[in-house]
């Protein structure tokens, strides 16, 4: 595979499978679009192995897969694992360290039983976020960026807001990756009744909509480095409005903010800082 042919089909995975994330990658400074391009075609393939298989078993394998491909040392033939090891040099950690708790949170969503304790559903909902985050600050060449606590609410309130939206995808397939308390069952095998269920999701949400209203007045106030790190998080009102809009059923309904106000709030957050 050519590299032009390479770089066509990262920028396909990129639009296709993770469309928020290409959207933020074009804004980027054009030295560093190609590289946004190939996080976004990464994440998106991850991202996307837990809502299109139907066996655990096969969702292993292929995370499985992405495990190996991104520890080693050499081409797999893929052009997003390959463009992605190319990335390595510039990165603080080992690739398939970076993206550990990323494949091990896609993992988690393969299986019917909820998280046993809130914090290990913190953990699930943080982590594409903060090594999303990593690795933009990273190839900004401020990987010190990552830790700043602005940028740590930040990924916390965005893998909420993510989390809540992709929720119904994976209620349709039987799998409830919730705080196990939120459910009102001591036993993590039972049949999750829809009530329960649904009270789950609206403190969820409510949950997002407060870190939320408590973060935004922060990244009024970012340098534009660090704003060039959390900008995703530019999105999280725009999702945040399409879940709670009147009408939507919360558990069913996909959470969709149009292409256009997507675009807007990222150039607005991008070009002024308005979050």
């Amino acid at each position: 595979m050519t590299g032009e042919t390479e770089s066509a089909e990262v920028i396909r995975a990129a639009r296709d499978l993770a469309y928020d994330d290409y959207l933020i990658a074009l804004l980027a400074p054009r030295e560093s679009q190609a590289d946004l391009l190939t996080l976004a075609a990464l994440f998106g393939e991850l991202a996307r192995i837990p809502l299109h298989v139907t066996d655990a078993t096969l969702g292993e394998i292929r995370l499985q897969w992405w495990r190996d491909a991104l520890a080693a040392n050499s081409r797999s033939g893929h052009p997003v694992a390959d463009a992605a090891l190319s990335l390595a040099p510039r990165l603080p950690a080992p690739l398939a360290e970076m993206m550990a708790p990323v494949v091990e949170a896609h993992a988690a969503e393969l299986y019917a039983e909820p998280f046993p304790t809130p914090s290990a559903f913190d953990a699930y909902a943080t982590a594409p976020v903060t090594a999303a985050f990593a690795l933009r600050a990273a190839l900004f060449r401020q990987p010190q960026l990552a830790s700043d606590p602005v940028a740590v609410s930040a990924a916390a309130t965005l893998g909420l807001v993510r989390t809540c939206s992709r929720l119904p995808f994976l209620f349709a397939k039987g799998r409830y990756p919730v705080p196990a308390g939120y459910l009102a069952t001591a036993d993590p095998t039972a049949e999750v009744a829809e009530p329960a269920l649904r009270i789950a999701m609206t403190a969820l949400v409510t949950q997002a909509a407060t870190a939320w209203t408590a973060l935004r007045p922060q990244l009024q106030r970012i340098s534009p480095d660090l704003r060039r790190v959390v900008l995703p998080t530019a999105l999280a009102g725009p999702y945040l409005r399409a879940i709670q809009k009147d009408g939507r059923d919360i558990l069913r309904d996909v959470a969709d903010p149009s292409p256009l106000e997507r675009s807007a709030k990222l150039w607005l957050a991008a070009r002024i800082g308005r979050f």
